[in-house]
């Protein structure tokens, strides 16, 4: 490889976006379709600065709703699979920033539990849930802001960890801060399994992505009962409440989505653009030397 093609290259890596190698069983770059999505209790869709997006439920009092895929879906060798969804939180009200929602799969596509601290998931047997959590509730709940594993339908808080090290997230300001999930930016989630590892990863924004969980080990078929699940959200509002939105949302059955990059600014395209045209004059000079 002579150096020019070399330098190229290398600036190739540095801006492309990231590659996925799955097979995408669930696409929605928005929802102003949902064809292929059951809803039960409080979810609808609605318009906002994001577009149409999936309203899980609405900035009230005591909601409860689910989306879930209306076809269940074969997962991959040993029930692996991958999601990405973009979320955000907003207007905020009652007591506190609450409660939160969870990403779900669960043997039925009806399933929807109890709102409040149970976030819509309470109660939905034989499924596996990731909550985003932005309440604290006591007992299991130690603090206001964290990521945590679910499953058959009780809010265990398994292998639970706080967003960028953040936990203390509510009123009268600290909600708005970076890193709390409350606060109103758009985050993004990555979930992926192995067969035997669940990891997860958010985004703040355009903050650097922060891996919440790490290679934690579940038997989700087990969880499931079944290799096929029905998969979507859940969430719930007590005498807390905001506003809780899916932007837009992408399964697979293989575990291979990788982490998201954040796009470069075009003023940094531009920088790295001119940084290769003179890298590339000053190896032709060096060449002729």
């Amino acid at each position: 490889m002579n150096l020019r093609r070399a330098a190229l290259l290398s600036a190739f890596t540095l801006i492309a976006p990231s590659l996925v190698h799955a097979s995408t069983f669930v696409d929605y770059p928005n929802f102003g379709s949902t064809s292929g999505l059951t809803t039960v209790g409080s979810t609808t869709t609605t318009t906002t600065s994001d577009g149409t997006v999936l309203r899980v439920v609405p900035a009230a009092i005591g909601q409860s709703g689910a989306a879930y895929s209306t076809t269940g879906i074969t997962l991959g060798a040993g029930n692996s699979f991958s999601t990405q969804f973009q979320f955000r939180i907003t207007d905020p009200g009652g007591i506190d920033p609450a409660d939160g929602l969870t990403f779900v799969l669960a043997a039925s596509p009806s399933g929807l539990g109890t709102g409040g601290g149970d976030i819509g998931y309470g109660g939905v047997g034989d499924s596996v849930a990731v909550e985003f959590d932005t309440f604290e509730n006591g007992g299991v709940d130690s603090n206001s802001n964290h990521v945590a594993v679910d499953t058959d339908g009780s809010l265990n808080d398994l292998a639970l960890s706080t967003p960028y090290g953040v936990g203390t997230c509510g009123f009268p300001s600290s909600y708005t801060a970076d890193g709390c999930m409350s606060n109103g930016d758009l985050w993004t989630a990555l979930i992926t399994y192995d067969g035997t590892n669940l990891n997860v990863w958010v985004t703040d924004g355009s903050d650097a992505t922060f891996q919440v969980i790490t290679n934690y080990a579940i038997d989700i078929g087990s969880d499931l009962t079944t290799s096929t699940a029905y998969v979507g959200f859940t969430g719930g509002t007590g005498s807390g409440y905001e506003n809780e939105d899916i932007v837009n949302w992408e399964f697979s059955n293989t575990s291979t989505l990788p982490p998201s990059t954040v796009t470069p600014e075009p003023g940094t395209l531009l920088m790295v653009g001119t940084g290769l045209v003179g890298l590339v004059s000053r190896l032709r000079r060096l060449r002729r030397v």
